[in-house]
């Protein structure tokens, strides 16, 4: 939602670097506390948060300015005489409040880069989905903190399991080379959005085994939850199917039993389905069940040899 991304992504960084420069806790101990805890912070809305509406840059951004006021802060407190601790009263509480934090941050960034980890198996290759331009993957990676996707792993879960098979997918926006992706702030149509309309073509040679084209593209941020992968086309690679899902309807390029060769157009990246706004979902499974297509057993997917997790960046010339 939007107002969680200006918290999070702009208000949040923006106050705890305004805290430090200006506001810097008298006593070296003191200060190396409140350092440490935004610096955490920081990291873990790097890694943890999807950097897409503020762009990629932007953590790099937010870093940049953290490391000259450390810098300065250091020059500060070597010329002065300030102790170990010396923190007025309220201080101590406000630099435990953002310590807090900082702990939650560290764990989060952690938990997002161990999902930047290739997996040691069930790991399959296909070639980009895309003919051409710049990708921001969304949701991908080999754990929950980078991958929502995984949550439908829990076999415990009955009504996760007609769609099992997209438990370790990937969902990519395409990007401006900026990382704009879209014109506005989160416009409800979804043609403002980069993505859309994008063409989306075969990731591996072998045959459309199914093709689905019936359901509307959603104004944002509407989904349809009854049909979780809206139109969709399965492309049969020989030794597993891959699922491009959210496809924009009525542009379906193939029909069921089309040979395919890599790079043969398939139709258009679209927001049908479960989707909060335009994007390419794509994922990998053995098996196409009749009565659950989605429900075969799930794959790790790398393109070009690359394993992508949140946030990272496909490039197709």
């Amino acid at each position: 939602m939007p107002w969680i991304t200006v918290l999070t992504q702009l208000f949040l960084p923006v106050l705890l670097l305004v805290w430090l420069a200006l506001f810097p806790a008298p006593g070296s101990l003191a200060l190396a506390l409140q350092g440490l805890s935004v610096g955490l912070v920081l990291f873990g809305l790097s890694f943890a948060a999807l950097w897409a509406l503020p762009p990629f840059w932007v953590p790099y951004l937010y870093g940049l300015v953290f490391l000259l006021i450390v810098i300065r802060q250091l020059m500060t407190i070597r010329s002065s005489t300030h102790g170990l601790w010396q923190a007025s009263v309220g201080s101590p509480v406000l630099i435990a409040v953002v310590a807090g934090l900082g702990v939650l941050g560290g764990y989060m960034g952690i938990a997002a880069i161990q999902g930047r980890v290739t997996p040691n198996s069930d790991v399959v290759d296909i070639a980009p989905p895309f003919a051409a331009g710049h990708f921001l993957v969304a949701h991908g990676g080999s754990t929950e903190m980078a991958n929502v996707h995984l949550r439908t792993l829990d076999e415990s879960e009955e009504r996760f399991r007609p769609w099992r098979g997209q438990s370790r997918g990937l969902d990519i926006f395409r990007i401006t080379p900026w990382g704009w992706h879209m014109s506005g702030w989160w416009p409800a149509d979804p043609a403002q959005y980069t993505t859309f309309g994008t063409p989306v073509v075969a990731p591996c040679s072998g045959r459309v085994a199914k093709v689905v084209d019936r359901f509307e593209d959603m104004t944002v941020p509407e989904m349809d939850g009854d049909n979780k992968a809206g139109n969709y086309i399965a492309v049969d690679c020989g030794d597993f199917v891959v699922i491009l899902a959210h496809l924009r309807q009525g542009k379906m390029a193939v029909a069921e039993g089309d040979q395919l060769r890599v790079g043969d157009t398939l139709g258009e990246a679209g927001n049908s389905g479960n989707s909060s706004e335009p994007h390419l979902h794509i994922h990998a499974q053995r098996g196409l069940p009749a009565g659950s297509p989605l429900g075969g057993e799930p794959l790790w997917l790398t393109i070009d040899g690359q394993f992508l997790a949140r946030n990272e960046r496909l490039h197709v010339p």
